[in-house]
This record gives C-alpha cells, sequence and structure tokens, in this order.
C-alpha cells in the first residue's frame, strides 16, 4: 500500500518536472552556439603566436624609424628632425610598453581559460 502511494507520488513529480523545448529548433540553436563558441576559441588560441609576431615586428619597426629619422639631416615643416629625436622615441617607447602590456594580460588570459577546461 505504502509502495503504491510512493509510486504514484514518485509518478506526479515525475510527470510536474517534464521541461518542455521553448523552440522547435532550440536543441540545433543551443548546439549550434556551443560549436561556434569553440571554434572562436580555438581560432583565438591560434592567433596568439602571429599577434605576438606582428607585435615583435612592429617593435623593431617603430625603434628603427625612431632612431634612423633623426640620423638623416632633414627638416619638416621648418623644423629639424633633430628635435624630435627624444619626443619620437618617448611615444614609441610609451606605445610598445603599453602594447606589451596588453599582449601579457591577453597571453595570461589564454592560458588560465586552457587550464580551467
Amino acid at each position: 500500500m505504502m509502495d503504491e502511494l510512493n509510486d504514484k507520488y514518485l509518478k506526479n513529480l515525475l510527470k510536474d518536472s517534464k521541461v518542455e523545448m521553448p523552440f522547435l529548433d532550440f536543441e540545433e540553436k543551443m548546439m549550434l552556439r556551443v560549436k561556434n563558441e569553440a571554434q572562436g576559441k580555438r581560432i583565438i588560441s591560434k592567433n596568439m603566436g602571429l599577434s605576438w609576431f606582428f607585435f615583435f615586428m612592429g617593435s623593431v619597426f617603430g625603434l628603427g624609424v625612431s632612431v634612423t629619422i633623426p640620423l638623416l639631416q632633414l627638416e619638416w615643416a621648418g623644423i629639424d628632425l633633430q628635435n624630435l629625436k627624444y619626443p619620437l622615441m618617448l611615444v614609441v617607447l610609451f606605445i610598445i610598453i603599453w602594447q606589451l602590456d596588453e599582449m601579457l594580460r591577453l597571453t595570461l588570459r589564454q592560458r588560465k581559460q586552457k587550464r580551467l577546461q
């Protein structure tokens, strides 16, 4: 008698807990979203090496321009380029340090996310 009562109670609980999909293609859309997210993570991870390569290429180019331009005996808009040497180097150095900080943060965040998965 008690078992029948428990069975009826359990059946009612299971019937009430049945979840219906909000849309017919809900499951397909959700799986596609999960697949796209996983693919996006792989693309970001794959492009990190390329990002570091272009960061170093840009840094070398910026430093090269900063050093080379003042060596040329040229004037631009009535200003001797020797006078622009230090402000130009300061701007390039600031940009390099700023971008290095951002690249390090992005790389560390990517590695942390990989470890959590």
